[in-house]
């Protein structure tokens, strides 16, 4: 008993301090005006799972949503890693966003909610919470898109965050372990210290070479299957109907990321084709694969060869059989393919394989560029497609809709650039995308064997870049930095957008601060900002605020006041949009305090701009000593900011 009560005692201490335990992946944050309970995805929620690399975990996006839950809500929840979550579209071009938007089609008379917990770098296991924690958020749904990720995501068999080819029962006991928070503290001191030259994606792996007959493989399929059936079942139980659907990958786009498993096969494929339309002779590529017929190379260029003479049926196997002899198997093979098909079956839930239906939308009959933008991150196209995909599937479904007519509409749903265009599909997002995705090319085993992935995109950014102007250019290179991204990513579009305002064309800046709006979370500065800045533009291009503005404008300061009570910010920046929003709706007085508070808190030309708008606030509350004491100061002391304080002084003595 006595080393049992030691540890128990050091293990206290520990969890006193704050360490050990995980963290609720969705929590109630506090109440609303309406005296409902506002809960958020916590984005940050995984990072316990990335033990080996806890610097650089994996995460999610922060949604929000109300308890109880509203009336004529219709409310689903979405399960998966990064390629459920979006990546690397934008959130308003997510699959969840043209989800959202299907189903409003599809039930108009409901308001619905798609609460998106993907989270990048996981495998299934860790999702198993997330659905045991969902299940207490009233959900009409929950659709699950797993299985990228068994290899190296976080508990994956072949990840630094492994279970290796454990049992699963023996993944809870990792996790009991690690939960601990003696084993956090001891990891954090022997852990050694993080590469800052490596990506996410070169960070996870844990064995470069996973052979196509490796136990890993087997692993692998078995841990999904048994993880997917587990988190059914916990649907099942709670009576939350469960759309279950296989996962995307580039088959015919993308070649092998693996090396060969030998040295021969390797040398065996000439480096370079013979022909003249840059394919290799079929007897060429027959006769490796008579010597080594787990080439996944040669697979890969024999698909091409077979689309080139027309035969489909022939090159659909050769591509597949390319993906599923990867050595660096990054994209799900058939075998999970079928591990969810098998959960899905033996469970009772509604399958949606979308694997399948993208590989009919093109002639191949294996998906390709037009619908996944790397390896399994889909396009813009894809997240359309495969949101319709899952409303179809659902509808057609014994458990799906509630009547005919909602099936029959999910049947007839518009095209998908209707969807794209609704959402707020732009250039300047096609230009972001271009540019992760040549991020990712750059990646050093993703460039070696598909560099022509990375010309693809560099040359579609370079274009994009070569019909810009200069200073737009200016902003979208600075956006590649990280100077303009604090904690975050910050929409190019609503740095566009202010640009285009500096250009006096509110217009157009309004038009992108309406996007911008929509891609960062509710309860953040940057969307009071954007709100501020959109609701601001719609003032000067119509005169004037409507009614429906002004809510808009005593919404995003009721979000801005739950910010500020919880603490969610200490910038400065959530005061200064407040203030400012206060000021749209002519309330000068009480933006003041904010303004005042924001003051103190914000540097150099966040500084001066707040100061302006407490100038004005001061004089519209007749406080003009105030605000010629703010003014005179700037004049005297803001060195080249001194112009806009003698036009403060000018515009006080005005007024005055």
């Amino acid at each position: 008993m006595i080393p049992a009560c030691l540890f128990g005692g050091i293990e206290w201490f520990f969890r006193a301090r704050g360490h050990g335990g995980y963290p609720d992946f969705l929590r109630a944050v506090g109440q609303m005006p309406d005296h409902s309970t506002l809960w958020m995805v916590e984005p940050a929620a995984s990072k316990p799972y990335f033990f080996a690399n806890p610097q650089r975990p994996g995460y999610a996006e922060q949604y929000d949503f109300v308890m109880p839950k509203p009336a004529g809500t219709l409310r689903v929840f979405l399960f998966g890693e990064s390629a459920a979550k979006g990546y690397p579209q934008p959130r308003n071009l997510a699959i969840s966003a043209f989800l959202q938007s299907m189903l409003s089609d599809v039930h108009p008379d409901k308001k619905v909610e798609v609460i998106n917990l993907g989270t990048t770098a996981i495998a299934s296991f860790p999702i198993r919470r997330m659905v045991d924690e969902a299940i207490g958020c009233s959900p009409d749904l929950f659709v699950f898109y797993v299985g990228n990720n068994e290899f190296f995501g976080a508990y994956g068999t072949a990840s630094i965050n492994s279970g290796g080819l454990m049992p699963p029962p023996m993944l809870e006991v990792i996790r009991a372990v690690r939960g601990l928070g003696t084993a956090q503290v001891v990891d954090s001191l022997l852990r050694p210290e993080a590469r800052t030259d490596q990506s996410l994606m070169e960070q996870m792996v844990d064995r470069t070479m996973i052979p196509y007959d490796s136990n890993l493989r087997h692993a692998a399929a078995r841990n999904l299957e048994v993880n997917l059936s587990e988190m059914v079942r916990a649907a099942r139980r709670a009576g939350v109907p469960a759309l279950v659907c296989t996962t995307a990958s580039n088959e015919s786009g993308m070649a092998p990321i693996g090396e060969e498993a030998s040295a021969d096969a390797a040398a065996a494929l000439p480096p370079k084709p013979g022909e003249a339309n840059g394919l290799y002779d079929e007897s060429v590529l027959l006769d490796v694969l008579d010597r080594f017929p787990h080439h996944a190379r040669a697979h890969f260029m024999l698909g091409k060869t077979l689309v080139d003479k027309g035969r489909m049926a022939e090159a659909r196997e050769a591509f597949l059989q390319a993906r599923d002899l990867d050595t660096m198997p990054w994209r799900p093979t058939r075998e999970i393919e079928n591990a969810v098909r098998s959960a899905a079956t033996r469970e009772g839930a509604v399958l949606c394989d979308i694997a399948e239906y993208f590989r009919g939308l093109d002639s191949s009959g294996t998906t390709g560029w037009d619908l996944v933008d790397d390896h399994v991150h889909m396009s813009l196209r894809g997240q359309a497609e495969a949101a319709r995909c899952m409303v179809k599937s659902w509808a057609a479904s014994s458990a799906g809709l509630s009547c005919k007519a909602d099936s029959m509409m999910a049947g007839h749903l518009p095209d998908w650039k209707v969807y794209a265009s609704r959402q707020g599909c732009n250039e300047y997002d096609e230009y972001r995308v271009n540019h992760t995705l040549r991020v990712i090319f750059d990646v050093p085993f993703m460039r070696q064997r598909n560099a022509e992935a990375h010309a693809r995109y560099s040359q579609l950014v370079e274009e994009a870049e070569s019909r810009m102007d200069s200073n737009i250019l200016h902003v979208a290179r600075e956006w590649q930095t990280s100077v303009p991204h604090a904690g975050g990513l910050r929409p190019l579009v609503g740095m566009v957008a202010r640009e285009y305002l500096k250009r006096k064309d509110p217009d157009k800046a309004k038009e992108l601060y309406h996007i911008a709006v929509k891609q960062v979370p509710a309860y953040t500065s940057w969307n009071l900002e954007y709100s501020y800045s959109e609701l601001a533009c719609r003032e000067l291009t119509e005169g004037a605020l409507g009614e429906s503005g002004k809510n808009e404008a005593r919404a995003a300061i009721e979000r801005g006041r739950m910010l500020l009570a919880k603490g969610f910010t200490g910038t400065g920046m959530t005061e200064r949009h407040v203030g400012r929003l206060h000021q749209l709706l002519g309330e000068f007085k009480e933006a003041v305090p904010y303004l005042e508070a924001a003051r103190k808190q914000l540097q150099a030309e966040d500084f001066v701009a707040c100061e302006q708008a407490l100038v004005l606030s001061y004089v519209r509350c007749g406080r003009h000593a105030d605000a010629m004491a703010i003014a005179e100061r700037g004049a005297r002391d803001s060195g080249k900011f001194a112009s806009v304080y003698d036009a403060l002084i000018r515009f006080i003595s005005k007024e005055h």
